[in-house]
C-alpha cells in the first residue's frame, strides 16, 4: 500500500483561519458588502467546508471563480482554483485536480504569494506521487519545501521532508530517503506533534525491509501500527496492517502475513477506500500464491487488477502481470502466463520501472526455458542482464548524486540561520553604500562635464589643422588599399578554393565510409529478387539509411530515417547501424517491437539523453520487417515511418506508431509489433518522408501522401526495375527545377 501523505497534508494546510462558523459567513454574503469582502468570505466557506461537506465547497469556488474572472491572475481566481482542485481530488478526477492545482500554483507564484505557492507545490507533489510521476513530484515538493524554510513553517517542513522520504522510497535512494525521513521526526518530536508520525516510522520500516534489515524494520512497523491506531485514522491504520502483512512475508510467516493483509481489507472496504483495496487483493493475492492455493490467488489478482484499471494504478498493474504470469507458470498455462508478462513488459517501459522489468525478462526467460524454447529463454535472459547492467549505471550514478545530496542537506539549515543574520548586516551596509554613491555620482557627474567642456575646445582647434593633412593623406591611403585589397582578394578566393575542395574531399570519403555499411544490393537480391531501392542523399552523404539481415529463418529489412540530413544526419546513422547490428546479430532477438523499443533505450544511453541538463533530443524514424517465409507472415513495427502492403489490387496502409525512437521528448512511448498474413506476389513498400515533402510540381507544392499511395497503387504489379525507373522518373518530373528538399528513400520487394 502506498500514498499516504495526501490525505495528511491537505487537512493539515486546510484548517480554517476563522473561528466564524458558516452560518454567520453565509449570512454575511446576502449583506450589502463589496466584492472584495465577498471574495474573503468565499475563500474562507471553502475553508470551512472541506471536510464536513465538498460539494458545498465546490459550488463556493465556482462562484468565487465568477467573481473573479475579469482578473484571472488575481490571487482570489488562483484560491478558487486551488479549491476546485482539492474537489477533484477528493471524487478522485485527477487530471481536473492537476489542472487546477497548476493553475492555481503558476498564478500564486507570479504573485509571490508563499502561502498560496506552498499549499499549490504541496498539494501537486502529492498528486504527482500518487499517479507515479516521481521526478515531477520531487520538483514540486523540493519547491514547496524551500517555501517552508523562508516562512519558518516548521509543521510543513516536517510534512514535506516526509512526503519527499517517500518519494525517494519509490525511487529506491534509500539513504536520502531516511535523512529525510529523520528529519521530518526531529521536527515532529520538537513540536511535540504525534499526528502523521506513523506516516514517517512506516516509512522508515519499509526501507529497513527492503535493505533485509529485518529487527529494525519490525521495531518501526510495530511502533506505527500503535500510534496510528492511538490517532485514529483509519488509512493509516490500514496501511500499517499492510506493510506489517508484507514484513511477515518477507520473513516467511505466511498465516500472520495473511491475518494482517486481511485486517488491512477490513479496513479499506469499510471506508470504500479503492486504492487500498486494490493493494489488499494484491496482497492477499500473493499469499495464497505462496500456499498453492491457485483459484484464491488467481481470484484476488483479478479484483485487484480492475481496481488498479479503474484507479489508474499502472505500477500496480504491472506488478499483477508479473505475479499473474507466476501463477499461470505453475498451472502449465504457458500461453496465458506469456501474455500476462509481456502486458506486464509494456506498462513498465511506459511507466520505466526498471525493477519490474528486469523481474519480468527473468520470468520470461525461465518461462521459455521451461518450455524448451532456447531461443526466446537466451533472449529474454539478454534483456534481463541489460536491464541489470542499466539499473547499476543508474544506482553508481545515484550514488554521487546523493553524497553530494547529504552535504547540501546539512548545509541548508545553516544557510537558513545565517541568511537571517545576514539580512540585518546587508540593510546597514545598503544605508551607508547607497549615501556613499549618491556623493561619489554627484562628484563625477561635476567633473565630468568640466572634462567634455575642455576637451571639445581643444578638439575645434585641431580640426582645423589637420582637415588639410587628412585630406591629401586619403587620396594616397585609397590608392593604396585598393591595391592591397586586389591582392587580399585574389589570396583569399584561392584559399576558399582550397579549403572547399579540402572539405568536400572529406565528404565524399565520408560517403564511401557510410557507403560501405549500406548492405549490398546484390545480397538483397538474392533473398528479394523483384526487389528495389530508390536512394537519394540530399548532400554528398545522407541521413536516410536501409539495413538488411538474415537471422536463423527470418529475413530483416528496415527503413530509417535519422534526426537531420548532411554530415549531422550520417552521424546518426552510423551509430543507428552499429546498434541494430548489436541488438540483433548478437543478442539473436527477431521479435520487431522490441528490436525498435531496445534501440530506443540504447540511443538515449549513448547520446546521454536521459540526463536532465541534456537538451540532446537527436532520434531516428524507422520502419522494421521481419519476414517469415515459412509460416507467410510479416511481423512489422515502425515508429513514424509506415507499411504499405499491396494484396489484391489494394494498397492498405499498416500504421505506425506516434513516437520517434531516442529523445526523452516524448514520455510514457511503446513500441507496437503488428503481423501480417501475405500471399505470393502481394508487395511491401515503406519510405522515409523526403519524396512526400519535395516541392514541385505545377504550383510547387509538396508530393504529399496520397499522390504517394497513389504511385505506389499504380506500379505496384509492375517488375522491380520498372518500379524504380517510374519512381524515378515521377521524382525528377515532379521536382523540376527545385532544389531537393531532404533525403529520399523509397523501398520495394515483392512477397514470394
Amino acid at each position: 500500500m502506498k500514498v499516504f501523505l495526501c490525505i495528511t497534508i491537505f487537512t493539515v494546510f486546510l484548517q480554517p483561519l476563522s473561528a466564524q462558523n458558516t452560518d454567520s459567513l453565509e449570512n454575511l454574503l446576502t449583506s450589502g458588502i463589496s466584492d472584495s469582502q465577498k471574495k474573503d468570505i468565499l475563500i474562507e466557506l471553502c475553508k470551512e467546508y472541506r471536510d464536513s461537506n465538498p460539494n458545498a465547497m465546490r459550488l463556493y469556488a465556482e462562484e468565487l471563480v465568477t467573481l473573479s474572472k475579469k482578473d484571472t491572475t488575481s490571487n482570489s481566481f488562483a484560491w478558487a482554483h486551488y479549491y476546485l482542485g482539492d474537489y477533484y481530488y477528493l471524487v478522485d478526477d485527477f487530471d481536473k485536480t492537476e489542472k487546477y492545482f497548476l493553475s492555481a500554483y503558476e498564478i500564486f507564484k507570479n504573485r509571490e504569494n508563499s502561502i498560496g505557492a506552498l499549499m499549490s507545490a504541496s498539494s501537486l507533489a502529492n498528486i504527482y506521487f500518487f499517479r507515479d510521476r516521481y521526478k515531477t513530484a520531487l520538483n514540486f515538493a523540493e519547491s514547496g519545501l524551500d517555501l517552508a524554510y523562508v516562512m519558518d513553517d516548521k509543521a510543513q517542513q516536517s510534512n514535506l521532508l516526509a512526503l519527499i522520504c517517500d518519494i525517494y522510497t519509490y525511487m529506491e535512494r534509500y539513504n536520502l530517503a531516511i535523512q529525510h525521513c529523520i528529519q521530518s521526526l526531529k521536527i515532529k518530536e520538537e513540536m511535540e506533534i504525534q499526528k502523521g508520525k506513523e506516516i514517517t516510522l512506516n516509512t522508515i520500516g519499509l526501507i529497513y525491509q527492503e535493505l533485509g534489515t529485518y529487527k529494525k524494520a519490525k521495531e518501526y512497523l510495530f511502533e506505527a501500527l500503535a500510534l496510528a491506531r492511538e490517532n485514529g485514522e483509519p488509512y493509516n491504520i490500514a496501511t500499517t496492517h499492510s506493510n506489517i502483512g508484507n514484513y511477515y512475508l518477507a520473513t516467511g510467516s505466511i498465516e500472520d502475513a495473511l491475518q494482517s493483509f486481511q485486517s488491512a481489507m477490513k479496513i479499506d472496504s469499510s471506508s470504500q477506500d479503492k486504492t487500498g483495496l486494490a493493494y489488499s487483493f494484491y496482497d492477499i493475492g500473493k499469499v495464497y500464491l505462496l500456499k498453492d492455493e491457485l483459484t484464491k490467488a488467481i481470484e484476488n489478482f483479478k479484483k485487484a487488477k480492475e481496481l488498479a484499471d479503474e484507479q489508474n494504478m499502472p505500477e500496480l498493474e504491472a506488478r499483477i502481470g508479473l505475479e499473474m504470469g507466476g501463477v499461470f507458470i505453475t498451472k502449465s498455462e504457458f500461453q496465458i502466463a506469456i501474455q500476462e508478462l509481456k502486458n506486464s513488459v509494456t506498462i513498465a517501459q511506459k511507466i520505466n520501472s526498471s525493477g519490474i522489468l528486469k523481474d519480468t525478462y527473468q520470468k520470461l526467460s525461465k518461462l521459455y526455458d521451461k518450455m524448451g524454447d532456447k531461443t526466446n529463454a537466451l533472449i529474454y535472459m539478454k534483456l534481463f542482464m541489460l536491464e541489470s547492467e542499466r539499473k547499476f549505471k543508474e544506482e553508481n550514478i545515484r550514488s554521487i548524486a546523493e553524497i553530494e545530496a547529504l552535504y547540501n542537506i546539512d548545509k541548508k539549515e545553516k544557510e537558513i540561520d545565517l541568511l537571517k543574520k545576514d539580512n540585518a548586516i546587508k540593510e546597514l551596509q545598503a544605508e551607508q553604500r547607497s549615501f556613499f554613491i549618491t556623493a561619489l555620482s554627484i562628484g563625477l557627474f561635476l567633473l565630468t562635464v568640466l572634462l567634455i567642456i575642455l576637451y571639445n575646445r581643444n578638439k575645434l582647434k585641431n580640426r582645423a589643422n589637420k582637415a588639410l593633412n587628412e585630406q591629401n593623406k586619403a587620396i594616397q591611403e585609397q590608392k593604396e588599399e585598393i591595391e592591397n585589397q586586389k591582392e587580399e582578394l585574389a589570396a583569399t578566393s584561392n584559399k576558399l578554393v582550397d579549403k572547399n575542395q579540402e572539405v568536400t574531399d572529406s565528404i565524399v570519403y565520408a560517403k564511401q565510409i557510410q557507403d560501405s555499411l549500406l548492405p549490398q544490393l546484390q545480397t538483397i537480391k538474392e533473398v528479394l529478387p523483384q526487389s528495389f531501392i530508390f536512394f537519394r542523399p540530399r548532400d554528398i552523404v545522407s541521413g536516410d539509411f536501409y539495413w538488411f539481415t538474415q537471422i536463423e529463418n527470418k529475413t530483416a529489412i528496415a527503413v530509417v530515417d535519422c534526426t537531420g540530413h548532411g554530415v549531422p544526419g550520417a552521424f546518426m546513422t552510423v551509430l543507428a547501424n552499429s546498434l541494430l547490428n548489436q541488438i540483433v546479430l548478437e543478442t539473436g532477438i527477431t521479435s520487431p517491437d522490441l528490436i525498435v523499443s531496445l534501440l530506443d533505450q540504447k540511443i538515449q544511453q549513448n547520446l546521454h539523453q536521459q540526463q536532465l541538463e541534456n537538451a540532446n533530443t537527436d532520434g531516428l524514424d524507422i520502419g522494421l520487417v521481419l519476414l517469415d517465409p515459412q509460416n507467410k507472415t510479416i511481423e512489422y513495427s515502425g515508429a513514424k515511418i509506415p507499411l504499405y502492403h499491396y494484396q489484391d489490387n489494394e494498397l492498405q496502409v499498416i500504421k505506425s506508431d506516434r513516437n520517434s525512437v531516442g529523445s526523452t521528448q516524448q514520455l510514457n512511448k511503446s513500441f507496437t509489433k503488428k503481423e501480417i498474413k501475405y500471399k505470393p506476389g502481394d508487395m511491401i513498400f515503406m519510405s522515409s518522408d523526403g519524396f512526400q515533402d519535395q516541392f514541385g510540381g505545377p504550383k510547387n507544392k509538396k508530393f504529399m501522401k496520397s499522390n504517394f499511395r497513389k504511385l505506389l497503387s499504380k506500379i505496384a504489379e509492375k517488375p522491380g526495375q520498372e518500379q524504380l525507373n517510374c519512381v524515378e522518373e515521377q521524382f525528377i518530373k515532379w521536382r523540376g527545377s527545385n532544389p531537393q528538399t531532404d533525403d529520399i528513400l523509397v523501398i520495394g520487394f515483392k512477397l514470394n
